[in-house]
């Protein structure tokens, strides 16, 4: 006999991913797209000027480079109006500096001055949000999220456990249990984000510079912050996904262990992207303290969703051995209890 399986929440990984974007964009990349805003206003109707300060070419060794790598119609015409010839080998508009009309060398330099003056406030502000990360100041809270994932799943055990009409005599969690659970999960979704944090700042900080020496306009800068958080949301995702998933599984095996069961069957995900490995797993059973390998390849041993990444989850199997550990627990409570009553007794 075997209860039924508590599937995995998506709502859990969401709640907690919303959570870590929202921290990333207070804390990242707010201030870093206010920092990097143009502006510059130009009065005149040049078309290399606006196609300057937009960002769609830029200037760099004596060539106007475009940035799709095409020149419109209408910059080109203006371009070669100026005496810029065009070199299919660099792909770009050849013209000296000291050829270009001064209102185009001022646009030019103007756009080159703003963009450094800009990058380097921007990487000040990532050195010092570095800081604060290695300081261990900037603290994200879960603990309350957490606190209703573990409520959660607490009260489907016991729905799920009545279903089967399976008495459940262990405590449900105390506030003080569930605190404990709460910042111990709390603690370690910290340490993976603020590392993972740290490194990203550092490569962000880095590729900016480079960009800034390879005469790239703000608006590229801007948009190459914009690919990053994006990039960043969807690794808070996995990160909220994989978390939650070991802290949902871990809570469960707790539960069910301390109801005395041993042994659970796997329960594998079957929809082609599942492992080979954790595909031959599925419907065997294990003991809780005795997992199968689930990394062939280090051979790390577990139960379902303790690697990264894993979709499986499992159900207790009621068997002779929790029939007897349920005895003895019976046994132990009413020895108990008759104990009490013998001193109340006397």
């Amino acid at each position: 006999m075997e209860l039924k399986p508590i599937k995995y929440k998506r709502a859990y990984e969401n709640i907690v991913a919303n959570k870590i974007i929202v921290w990333l964009w207070a804390n990242i990349f707010k201030e870093c797209f206010t920092i990097l805003k143009s502006n510059t206003i130009y009065n005149d109707d040049s078309v290399i000027r606006e196609a300057l300060q937009n960002g769609t070419i830029y200037y760099q060794d004596n060539a106007f480079y475009s940035k799709s790598g095409r020149f419109s119609n209408k910059v080109a015409s203006e371009l070669e109006k100026i005496g810029a010839k065009y070199s299919k080998h660099r792909k770009a508009y050849l013209i000296d500096k000291s050829k270009l009309p001064m209102n185009i060398v001022w646009a030019i330099d103007t756009l080159k001055a703003q963009t450094a003056q800009k990058v380097l406030a921007l990487q000040a502000f990532l050195t010092h949000q570095l800081g604060t990360l290695t300081r261990e100041e900037k603290r994200l809270v879960f603990d309350s999220v957490v606190e209703q994932i573990m409520q959660d799943l607490q009260d489907r055990v016991y729905k799920n456990a009545k279903a089967k009409k399976v008495e459940l005599i262990t405590p449900k969690l105390t506030e003080f249990r569930k605190n404990v659970i709460a910042q111990k999960y709390t603690e370690n979704l910290e340490f993976w984000i603020k590392n993972w944090t740290g490194e990203e700042i550092v490569k962000m900080r880095d590729v900016v510079g480079q960009m800034v020496n390879e005469g790239k306009s703000l608006i590229t800068i801007r948009e190459y912050i914009a690919k990053e958080f994006g990039i960043s949301q969807r690794h808070a995702k996995f990160l909220a996904r994989n978390e939650s998933a070991i802290a949902t599984s871990s809570y469960l095996q707790a539960k069910y262990m301390e109801e005395g069961f041993t042994h659970y069957k796997w329960i594998t995900n079957l929809d082609g992207r599942e492992r080979p490995l954790h595909r031959q797993l599925n419907g065997h059973v294990f003991r809780f303290d005795d997992p199968p390998i689930i990394d062939d390849r280090t051979g790390q041993k577990g139960n379902p969703a303790e690697t990264y990444n894993c979709r499986c989850t499992f159900t207790p199997v009621i068997n002779k051995e929790w029939l007897e550990n349920r005895r003895k627990l019976y046994k132990a409570q009413n020895s108990f209890i008759g104990k009490i009553k013998g001193l109340f007794n006397r």
